[in-house]
């Protein structure tokens, strides 16, 4: 069993992602909404070329909701779960809403429901192949790793705006104090994340109506890093995300913990699957650079007080969305293996292991020191039996005794 722990590298490259020559800023992605009052079950047909689409409902206490794909209209696969939108499953209210989905060449999505709900919305987007940004020296005088700005990946900025013309959501700037990780619980293996992007920020901007899209920034499976929440429209001297004073924008992605903190979205969901390593060595980069410059220790845990409202609460300053909010983001297989050191102090690591999420067993502890780089730990496990599916957690231990568990994973044993 061995998981390496997140660090942080060295920072390096002056190069920002800006669209190449003749790059196209892609027009409004043509969306459709569908709703209906479900009893037991309803199908939608979806409109030729969707690529994307999202469920969404009105809140039905008891109400449990899954979907099935057809390609053809008449059969139609497994059942599947809506894993809701990571960003909206904490703020409550009267609408639940689902993830942002990949079509997959499906043409209709068949809703299924426990008990009666009032009302099941179908929103449904059509985006065309996403053009390839190129990467160009940056004018900026502070290291950053490569973005690809939001020319870069095709975001209508009209989406900002409101029918009068006028910003829904204006940006604010605080000095930056936490570092928060989340995933998207969107498709993993996507053909075209600048595409997934786009409709996610007309999920957030328009149909939950915030007016740009909630993170701060994005990384896709390949290690790309895109820029998210809308600061400034180019040409700009502040680096993305930040205004000239090197505060940085206020985005949607940790209720309550919104304003002083950056949000940054790794593609995909890690619920069972680890980040790629090219997404974690961008994560690595770019967390990195935030550190730096807004004068961060990525080990340490310390008091955030939040610059609106005055809500004051300790954690890791690089933290996970659970950490902050009740989520399971950013999935538990990634989590298991987000640095946990709160203190930087020289720590020990050790598994809890079991049949169930209550664990029972852990390991021997196996000393990793201190410092930024790689940690791997592994430990020997005793006791399995075959063909059976265990649940793990990693922990952190510092030098007082304080236990810092990580996200639930699990892993199968052989037959033999």
């Amino acid at each position: 069993m061995r998981r390496p722990a997140l660090a942080l590298l060295a920072l390096c490259s002056l190069l920002a992602v800006a669209p190449s020559a003749g790059a196209r800023t892609a027009a409004a992605p043509p969306a459709r909404q569908y709703s209906a009052a479900v009893l037991r079950s309803h199908t939608f047909v979806l409109p030729a070329g969707t690529t994307h689409f999202a469920l969404h409902w009105r809140r039905s206490p008891g109400a449990r909701i899954v979907f099935r794909l057809s390609r053809d209209g008449r059969r139609f696969g497994r059942v599947r779960s809506v894993l809701l939108d990571e960003l909206a499953e904490g703020r409550g209210g009267r609408e639940v809403y689902g993830s942002v989905t990949l079509a997959r060449g499906a043409r209709a999505v068949r809703v299924l429901v426990s008990r009666p709900v009032r009302r099941v919305s179908l929103l449904t987007l059509r985006e065309g192949d996403s053009t390839r940004a190129a990467p160009v020296a940056s004018a900026a005088s502070i290291s950053q790793p490569p973005i690809v700005l939001r020319a870069g990946w095709g975001a209508d900025e009209r989406l900002r705006f409101d029918s009068s013309g006028k910003e829904t959501w204006p940006p604010a700037f605080y000095p930056v104090q936490k570092l928060i990780v989340h995933h998207t619980a969107t498709q993993n293996d996507d053909p075209d994340p600048a595409a997934t992007i786009r409709s996610i920020y007309y999920y957030h901007a328009v149909t939950q109506g915030w007016g740009d899209i909630g993170y701060n920034f994005l990384i896709d499976e390949a290690g790309r890093i895109y820029e998210g929440r809308h600061t400034f429209d180019p040409p700009s001297a502040s680096p993305p995300g930040e205004d000239g004073r090197g505060y940085g924008v206020t985005g949607a992605h940790a209720y309550g913990y919104n304003s002083g903190t950056v949000g940054i979205a790794l593609l995909g969901t890690l619920n069972t699957q680890d980040a790629t390593p090219a997404a974690r060595s961008a994560l690595e980069s770019l967390l990195a650079w935030e550190s730096d410059r807004h004068g961060i220790d990525p080990q340490g845990a310390s008091l955030s007080v939040n610059p609106v409202n005055g809500t004051q609460a300790t954690f890791p300053n690089i933290a996970g969305h659970r950490d902050v909010g009740a989520t399971e983001c950013p999935g538990g297989a990634f989590y298991a293996t987000l640095s946990i050191n709160p203190h930087g102090q020289p720590t020990s690591y050790s598994f809890d292991y079991g049949t169930t999420t209550s664990y029972g067993r852990s390991t021997l502890t196996a000393s990793a020191g201190s410092g930024t780089g790689p940690v791997a730990v592994s430990s020997p496990v005793s006791g399995l039996t075959r063909s059976t599916t265990y649940h793990f957690r990693l922990v952190a231990i510092d030098g007082q005794g304080h236990r810092y568990p990580g996200g639930d994973a699990t892993f199968r044993t052989t037959r033999k």
